[in-house]
């Protein structure tokens, strides 16, 4: 059985992990969104993904996984769409800056046994020097030694918890964790 991951936010951190799972396509088929057809298209393309979606709410309606590679001030109103759509288990994930927030908003608007778990990837050190962001500096190594920290917040199941650690370790990185405060001070002091 195959897991469904829907990648919503095709830029640099989107198609890069569609990309790293590449080589798992019998563990996980990939889904896509981005609020711009043409930079989705483009992932496709690039063999990030599986399948484009244009519409966010049949993107999301039977994933396992959603993970939303945005920008802070698309989040809210992502899991305010996606909310009602998810089947029960499944764990949202993100990669923003802003931790507490997201959470907040992760409690408001995801239904009951839907889960949320909180990424903060540190990418492969060949790439830390890498001006190029979007599309077209995704890497399907972008994660490969690097550090993926989780975020989970009290009283998320073990299960979603165990899901994310395995979903970093698929994409090459470390994984470790901290919680919802020391994620908001580490990110705020860089």
């Amino acid at each position: 059985m195959t897991v469904q991951l829907t990648i919503i936010g095709m830029g640099q951190i989107g198609t890069s992990v569609g990309l790293a799972l590449t080589g798992n396509k019998d563990k996980v088929t990939r889904f896509g969104h981005d609020r711009e057809l043409s930079i989705a298209k483009r992932a496709q393309a690039m063999g990030a993904v599986d399948k484009v979606f244009i519409n966010l709410p049949a993107a999301v309606e039977n994933a396992n996984i959603v993970l939303m590679a945005l920008p802070m001030d698309q989040i809210r109103d992502t899991l305010q769409v996606i909310g009602p759509c998810l089947q029960e288990n499944t764990v949202v994930m993100d990669t923003s800056l802003g931790k507490t927030a997201v959470a907040g908003w992760a409690k408001e608007f995801l239904p009951p046994d839907r889960h949320y778990v909180g990424l903060i990837p540190a990418v492969n050190p060949l790439y830390l020097h890498e001006a190029e962001r979007g599309t077209h500096a995704a890497h399907a190594d972008l994660f490969t030694k690097g550090l993926m920290a989780i975020v989970a917040p009290q009283g998320t199941v073990g299960a979603a918890i165990k899901l994310a650690t395995d979903f970093s370790s698929l994409l090459g990185a470390a994984p470790f964790f901290i919680d919802l405060m020391e994620a908001d001070v580490m990110m705020t002091s860089l």
